[in-house]
């Protein structure tokens, strides 16, 4: 198993650690904390991308709102993670859990099933 396949599902594990998700305009990727660290999911025909964000001087909702334009300026520092390349069924699988956590975080779901789920 790869380390980032370990690491996302590590984040699946925690899930509680994910903080402060931001939806892209057009609601395709979501920017997220994991802990002290800056990811963003997104999902493009069944194919998933997990981007870590390296620049510690940026917030996360600068880096949502402005990420055409730092990739223009060529100073953005990230690292990109995609099941196309790394192609094993558990990380399709674990990218897909990791999307639709981090998506249901930005419309409050996880809430809304606890509220039901513990009434």
């Amino acid at each position: 198993m790869s380390k980032i396949v370990e690491a996302v599902n590590k984040m699946i594990e925690n899930r509680d650690k994910i903080k402060e998700v931001i939806p892209s305009q057009d609601h395709t990727e979501f920017y997220f904390n994991y802990g002290k660290y800056k990811w963003s999911i997104m999902e493009i025909k069944s194919d998933y991308a997990l981007f870590l964000y390296k620049d510690d001087n940026l917030t996360l909702d600068f880096i949502a709102n402005n990420t055409d334009e730092l990739l223009q300026d060529g100073g953005f520092i990230f690292v990109s993670y995609r099941t196309s390349e790394i192609k094993t069924r558990e990380a399709t699988e674990s990218f897909s859990e990791l999307y639709n956590i981090v998506k249901d975080r930005v419309f409050g779901a996880d809430d809304i099933l606890d509220s039901i789920i513990n009434s």
